[in-house]
């Protein structure tokens, strides 16, 4: 230690996450009458470190901790020299190599991504496998560092699953919850999907604070002969919001993409989000199509897909000079679509005559717990006639 930085070595029986060794750690301690005092900032920051997890666990964690007590870098010990070997590095300068990255702001292995408000959004590129022999699962593992937002906010994973042999389950964790490759299913996950090649999914779950999470991807176990297939995951963090319910809409309404349509172009895809609002209200995600190209008459056409979240959509096509209301029915939409659930379809069809400029609204039905979230895909197009 010294005014930089604290670097310590900590058995992880001592943190209580070696599950088989916490009665006898807490009958030795109230033996020997000592008191582990949690509370203390080193402490705090040592727990902390101990949250992020590993694929296969490890008994000692090497910390590098700053010193305001900030986490600054975590080093498993059964990784040493496998990594070591990996990048050609001797034991001793892949552990001087570690501490270097840690004192420059890197924070080695705190997470395979970082996610903040600058940059909320990350891909990852990795392969699954179907288990070995005596094991349910067998978990590639991406740590997902969510702690930049302080007060919570959406994760959303999209998933592309590649056309190899082998199906995947998806599963999300706390970023404090141990592996284990001997449940058939999986405990304390926090949320799932499961998928076949050339699937995509979809997983979000909504969080009140900063932390870790673990997203595992294992091959299905029932399978006779050994698979290994890719997959890709875009992972991001939509941040809670503090604004009231209007001004949040007029902002997502500002920042919303515009779609231009023509007779070279009739037909664009989005993917975005809409929120419940609460019963009896409406929290639009708008977009703006412009079909004045169009100059005779045409159909447009939208193509709407409902994520796999936890609240239904309800969708509603207005005229460039109407505002979609902020509560009650939208009474003054020209076309609708109501209730589309998670994981299902809908379809909007306007006949207009004479290119026009429509208002596309997205929003979570009455039934669904408000400021839930989920995601929609839309293909916009035009028929002309």
């Amino acid at each position: 230690m010294n005014e930089h930085f604290i670097n310590t070595w900590v058995p992880n029986c001592e943190l209580g996450r070696i599950h088989s060794l916490r009665e006898p750690i807490a009958k030795r301690r109230e033996r020997e009458g000592k008191h582990f005092d949690t509370s203390h900032s080193l402490a705090q920051a040592i727990i902390k470190g101990g949250k992020t997890g590993s694929k296969k666990g490890s008994p000692v964690d090497c910390l590098v901790i700053s010193s305001e007590f900030e986490l600054m870098g975590r080093l498993l010990v059964n990784d040493l020299s496998k990594d070591s070997k990996r990048s050609g590095l001797w034991r001793q300068e892949y552990y001087l190599a570690f501490l270097e990255e840690a004192l420059e702001g890197k924070a080695p292995g705190l997470g395979n991504i970082v996610l903040t408000a600058e940059q909320p959004s990350q891909f990852v590129l990795d392969l699954f496998r179907t288990p070995t022999a005596g094991n349910h699962q067998d978990y590639t593992v991406v740590v997902i560092d969510a702690t930049a937002f302080e007060n919570g906010g959406t994760l959303i994973i999209d998933l592309e699953i590649g056309r190899e042999e082998g199906e995947v389950g998806f599963y999300l964790f706390d970023g404090d919850n141990e592996l284990s490759t001997t449940e058939e299913i999986p405990k304390g996950m926090l949320t799932w999907t499961w998928g076949e090649p050339g699937d995509t999914r979809q997983i979000i779950h909504r969080f009140d604070q900063g932390q870790f999470f673990k997203l595992g991807a294992t091959g299905h176990w029932a399978r006779n002969e050994p698979c290994i297939n890719a997959f890709r995951a875009k992972i991001t963090v939509v941040e809670n919001q503090t604004e009231p319910l209007e001004e949040k809409r007029l902002e997502s309404n500002e920042d919303t993409p515009d779609v231009v349509l023509d007779k070279a172009h009739p037909s664009q895809e989005i993917l975005a989000a809409f929120r419940a609002p609460g019963p009896g209200y409406q929290d639009y995600t708008v977009v703006n199509i412009d079909t004045t190209a169009f100059e005779n008459s045409g159909t447009l056409i939208i193509d709407i897909h409902v994520g796999s979240g936890d609240t239904s959509g309800s969708f509603d096509l207005f005229r460039d000079d109407t505002e979609p209301p902020t509560e009650g029915y939208p009474t003054e939409a020209i076309s609708s679509v109501s209730g589309i659930r998670p994981g299902k379809a809908g379809k909007i069809r306007h006949r207009f005559a004479g290119g026009k400029v429509f208002k596309f609204g997205a929003t979570g039905d009455w039934y669904g717990e408000k400021g839930r979230i989920n995601a929609f895909h839309a293909k916009i197009s035009v028929e002309e006639h």
